[in-house]
């Protein structure tokens, strides 16, 4: 399943979604408000805000037992 599939199966449920920026990474609970090959849209949870950032840059996305790449420690 690619990072696309993956995203627009949460269905709006809440995500767990890791983004790079650059050396830094971003953790958001996310509502996934669509996913292309392009970019992802969502809402960020804590912040209250719409999201928008590009697919490339997600490393890691979780909604329940739906899940994309493996993060490491």
């Amino acid at each position: 399943m690619t990072i696309t599939q993956t995203l627009n199966s949460t269905a709006g449920r809440f995500t767990t979604l890791v983004v790079n920026k650059g050396a830094n990474s971003n953790k958001f609970c996310a509502r996934i408000t669509s996913a292309t090959e392009k970019t992802v849209r969502f809402y960020d949870i804590n912040a209250q805000a719409n999201r928008v950032v590009p697919t490339a840059s997600v490393v890691y996305a979780r909604s329940g037992k739906t899940q994309f790449g493996s993060l490491r420690k």
